[in-house]
């Protein structure tokens, strides 16, 4: 094997490599910014958990238990835990597709291997 074709192969490696990388940096930018997105909407959920559970406190012991499923911030917050709940199922839903086009355009992608006896 001459050098020139040697070098060209390192170079096609060097190259594809470098384009998988770059692949890979951007699905873990992408799903990393869904994960941030995630967690803020857990964050979320749990404020208005305790929210809600505070309400229901002060209803009770104020002697308005019977109260607490019309109560306007009881619903409101439910109804916030719902929305959420479905912004967390399109996020995890996101996350996957991205995982899934990375595992498809990941195939045959992959730099070829120098042959270190054809060196």
């Amino acid at each position: 094997m001459d050098m020139d074709n040697m070098w060209e192969k390192i170079k096609k490696n060097f190259k594809e490599g470098a384009a998988v990388s770059i692949e890979k940096i951007e699905e873990y930018s992408k799903i990393g910014k869904l994960k941030i997105e995630e967690f803020t909407a857990k964050k979320k959920i749990e404020k208005n958990c305790v929210d809600i559970g505070e309400r229901v406190y002060d209803l009770m012991e104020s002697g308005k238990a019977a109260d607490v499923a019309v109560d306007p911030q009881v619903k409101k917050g439910v109804d916030n835990i719902r929305s959420l709940n479905q912004d967390l199922a399109a996020i995890d839903q996101k996350m996957k597709a991205i995982a899934e086009d990375a595992r498809k355009a990941g195939k045959g992608k992959t730099a070829e291997p120098v042959d270190p006896a054809g060196v």
